[in-house]
């Protein structure tokens, strides 16, 4: 076995996101990439299968980059060779699987966690340390926008969402849900759901999402998704509004405000006010982040902090399951049209 202090890994899948989780193993120290899998051979993989890869090296961490249809027979091998494993969102599409795999990791005693590295972008930091702090106070309300053109059929994307039923929810709002949920503190309570596929879309399935979330406490968030734009422009906007301020992220991986609120200032003056006739926003300094890399290296850190020093893992399988609940109770309130509670699902 490795050196406690270091992790040897077995990468599965070597596709888009797979030569991410390369690119991070090599550069990252204490971890070494010990072996690759794709049943591909014109990816160049060092074993066709991950048996053999497990049976014949000295691993003790899987990765696992494909996707989600593969999941659960992949994770179920590694954990019964008693491997900790990293797998890439969604765990699985089905919560009868998952709640399979973390049942088997439990038994084994391994750990077993989700791709939800975003949680460990600067911007997403940021946002749950003034959360946390109560800096400007509690969260009233908030809104999240990610509009975007996403042809699937480009070469550098996976094509397997082509054919999803919901590739927006599964694949992309997974993400921003987990964010809520992460950066917040607070659960999901209930929710009301729509999607829909444009006509123009190069997705089988419903590419765009709209939701409305109440959170434990009251607080509530509006959010459209979407990979069907009509424009090429990136267009990310996640605004929280707390009694004490705003912040707000215009960028999808950086560029976050602050705003500090002086009530007394809507007392006087235009009242439809300008930028420059409103409080002024201040640039929120953020440690330098390279996207899809240096958070997937967090993530990947937080689970050597795990075998290295006994530090709890919060990126679970168990958590991952949560932000599973709320993307099921989307397709089943845009299913039969009403609002779900979680508590239907838990």
């Amino acid at each position: 076995m490795p050196d406690p202090a270091e992790i040897g890994v077995v990468l599965v899948g070597l596709g888009v996101r797979g030569r991410t989780w390369v690119d991070v193993c090599r550069t990252t120290e204490g971890v070494e990439l010990i072996a690759t899998v794709d049943a591909d051979p014109a990816r160049g993989a060092d074993y066709r299968e991950l048996e053999h890869a497990l049976d014949l090296t000295d691993a003790n961490v899987v990765v696992v980059a494909t996707p989600p249809e593969s999941h659960h027979g992949l994770v179920s091998l590694a954990v019964a060779k008693n491997k900790h494993v990293i797998c890439e969102k969604p765990l699985s599409e089905d919560l009868a699987e998952v709640r399979d795999l973390i049942a088997r990791a439990k038994v084994v005693g391994v750990h077993l966690l989700v791709g939800m590295n975003f949680r460990y972008l600067s911007t997403s930091q940021t946002i749950r340390e003034h959360v946390e702090t109560r800096r400007l106070g509690e969260l009233a309300y908030a809104s999240f926008s990610y509009v975007r053109h996403r042809d699937g059929r480009r070469e550098d994307l996976n094509d397997y969402p082509l054919t999803m039923r919901h590739p927006m929810l599964f694949e992309q709002s997974v993400h921003h849900f987990d964010l809520l949920r992460y950066c917040y503190g607070r659960e999901v309570e209930a929710l009301v759901a729509d999607t829909f596929r444009p006509a123009s879309s190069t997705y089988e399935g419903d590419c765009c999402v709209s939701v409305q979330f109440r959170l434990e406490g009251g607080a509530r968030v509006s959010y459209l998704g979407t990979w069907t734009a009509s424009w090429n422009k990136m267009d990310f906007r996640w605004r929280s509004d707390f009694e004490g301020g705003v912040l707000t992220q215009r960028e999808q991986f950086d560029d976050l405000v602050r705003v500090d609120f002086q009530p007394e200032l809507g007392m006087s003056g235009p009242r439809f006010k300008t930028r420059e006739q409103s409080e002024p926003e201040h640039v929120c300094q953020l440690v330098p982040c390279v996207p899809f890399i240096d958070d997937t290296r967090g993530l990947l850190k937080e689970l050597m902090a795990a075998l290295r020093d006994g530090d709890r893992t919060v990126t679970t399988a168990a958590d991952h399951l949560e932000t599973l609940l709320v993307v099921e109770a989307c397709v089943v309130s845009a299913r039969e049209q009403r609002w779900v509670r979680l508590s239907e699902l838990r």
